[in-house]
């Protein structure tokens, strides 16, 4: 599990509409089996050579470099129909794209693996031929389609991972009874939903979901209708309206025996248009009574980072006891939590505090490259750090940065690996480190103790309202803090997200009582190219007086600095970094005579 307030264990934190009255509801039930098949459901064996308006959608196709993953494609819209049977691990599914294309794109591919059994396509009112590998179904495209196009897929299977079913294999799983999770992230979607599965192509969504009565759904967005199947005895169909795009590692359903704990309208003036934001809690109900708990807090952490970061993105946020392989995922509106966690009684303030920052970071504003998640997990854990100091003090703050440093300094993928890391374009999962959590972190309350408030958080809020609900890059964030601290951080951003390592110091000091001058050598390791950073030393003489200074440390190898001391005895220590302010594994000596 997840410690609070330290990402020790980061990979277990990851800790990812109008609609139709409910009298239509039954009306899908039919749409979801029965088809008829169009082209090759399975894969062979080996690979061959009206839904509502988006947000921020349009029928031209934006640059190349906003949709690097599928360029040409931007999928505008979801419209999924999922049937969940309450019972084995296999669903049936329909889904409605609405796509826009660049006329010259002929192919439509979509992200779905071998185990989903692809029953048939249409692409606007027709069938259309299809082909399959085992990753992926490829859609051709016509010229007379145009460049806003419907796209219909209808499939069946049992997923291998992304969709976590768990049934009733032991006497304390049938208390629970049979359960259904989404779980996509990074670009786990496709093992259960045909999708552009990539950050890039963020889309509204909306859901369907039949499934047994006794059962409770949620999904992204609002709940829009709930009815009893005239159709289908013993079966429920909801439907749920995301309104605001989001990538497909965050569309989810939740389907299991669960009781909701309504925290009341929360943080009222931090939501959209100044709106109340409405919380709430589900558990399985053996966990009933650990709830409020640590979720208490939830409106005070929401109505902080709305004063931080701009007003919360979405109209209501749950949090949800689930089948999350991490310990908690950040699913937008949904947050799902570890089951143990909740058996456990152990939801750390740390661990909410992290998910909801997320709500703002990842999910409102999305990394387009894997490469830049730790535009996701590095604000996440610095904001829940900044709760921690608003709700704990400055006490508890400091000894969080120091653990946050202290995973950076043992992390042999900080020493190897840059924070801006290409690999992840090819194994995203990999990016589940320190690099991303902590350092990510640290490196922006490096940035934020060099601007200071107002600008460090003048910067943050026109990044969210600049790029929200679309997605955004470092060299992004970079620009628009550069525009607000009016000056170049070209150096800033290179040495500390685009090189690997940190800096490593030694200070040897001497003191010079004839002229009261302090005399520190700092000596950079030649394990990683040397940084500048500014080094606070702190200085206590024999009579218990103290004088902070601070030393401009330059990138060479080695630099002597003299300084006045203010000090009337000889200082008889010298403490580096008290206020954890430098990403570095910093030794101080005295020189000897």
């Amino acid at each position: 599990m997840r410690t609070p307030f330290s990402a020790r264990t980061a990979v277990l934190v990851r800790c990812v509409l109008a609609c139709t009255a409910a009298s239509a509801v039954p009306s899908m039930v039919p749409s979801l089996v029965g088809a008829q098949t169009t082209g090759t459901g399975r894969p062979p064996t080996k690979p061959p050579a009206r839904p509502p308006a988006a947000t921020a959608t349009s029928a031209a196709i934006a640059p190349d470099s906003l949709f690097p993953y599928q360029p040409g494609i931007d999928v505008a819209h979801y419209d999924f129909g999922i049937t969940l049977p309450g019972h084995g691990r296999e669903f049936q599914g329909s889904a409605t794209l609405t796509v826009n294309r660049r006329r010259s794109v002929d192919t439509l591919r979509l992200d779905l693996k071998a185990a989903m059994i692809v029953d048939s396509v249409q692409v606007g009112t027709r069938a259309r031929a299809f082909r399959r590998d085992q990753e992926r179904v490829y859609i051709p495209l016509q010229t007379a389609d145009g460049t806003r196009l419907t796209v219909r897929v209808r499939w069946h299977g049992a997923p291998e991972d992304g969709l976590i079913i768990t049934e009733r294999d032991s006497t304390a799983e049938a208390e629970r009874g049979w359960r259904a999770f989404g779980d996509n992230w990074p670009n786990r979607a496709r093992h259960w939903l045909p999708t552009v599965d990539h950050p890039s192509d963020k889309a509204t969504v909306r859901w369907t979901v039949v499934a047994p009565s006794e059962l409770s759904v949620v999904a992204n967005g609002a709940q829009t209708s709930h009815a009893s199947l005239s159709s289908r005895q013993g079966f429920s169909a909801w439907q749920f309206t995301m309104r605001q795009p989001i990538p497909t590692y965050l569309m989810v359903v939740g389907a299991a025996r669960m009781t909701e704990t309504p925290l009341g309208r929360t943080a009222c003036g931090s939501g959209i248009d100044g709106a109340c934001v409405p919380q709430s809690v589900w558990t399985f109900p053996q966990e009933t009574n650990y709830v409020p708990g640590p979720f208490s807090e939830a409106g005070r952490v929401i109505e902080m980072f709305a004063k931080t970061a701009t007003g919360f993105p979405y109209e209501h946020l749950a949090h949800l006891q689930s089948s999350t392989r991490f310990g908690g995922m950040e699913n937008a509106t949904a947050i799902f939590y570890s089951d143990n966690a909740f058996r456990r009684h152990n939801v750390g303030i740390g661990l909410i505090a992290h998910e909801t920052a997320h709500q703002w970071f990842g999910n409102a504003v999305s990394p387009r490259r894997w490469e830049d998640v730790w535009l996701s997990e590095g604000f996440a854990t610095y904001w829940a750090a900044l709760y921690l100091r608003a709700s704990r003090g400055d006490t508890a703050y400091l000894g969080e940065l120091r653990r946050m440093r202290s995973s950076v300094l043992r992390a042999s993928v900080v020493s190897s690996r840059p924070v801006v890391d290409t690999v992840g374009a090819v194994a995203p999962m990999t990016l589940l480190n320190a690099n991303s959590y902590q350092k990510g972190g640290f490196v922006l309350r490096m940035l934020h103790d060099m601007l200071g408030d107002s600008v460090f958080f003048a910067g943050v809020r026109e990044y969210q309202r600049r790029f929200r609900h679309g997605t955004a890059t470092t060299g992004e964030l970079q620009r628009i803090m550069e525009r607000h601290a009016a000056r170049s951080l070209d150096a800033f951003f290179l040495q500390w997200l685009h090189r690997p390592g940190f800096a490593e110091l030694t200070v040897t000091w001497r003191y010079d009582a004839a002229t009261r001058m302090l005399e520190s050598t700092v000596t950079q390791s030649a394990r990683f190219a040397p940084y500048a950073v500014p080094l606070v030393l702190a200085l206590r003489d024999a009579n218990g007086a103290t004088q902070r200074i601070t030393l401009t440390v330059q990138p060479t190898a080695t630099q002597t600095l003299r300084t006045p001391i203010g000090l009337i005895g000889t200082p008889v220590a010298v403490d580096a970094d008290p206020d954890v302010g430098v990403l570095g594994d910093i030794r101080v000596e005295r020189q000897t005579p």
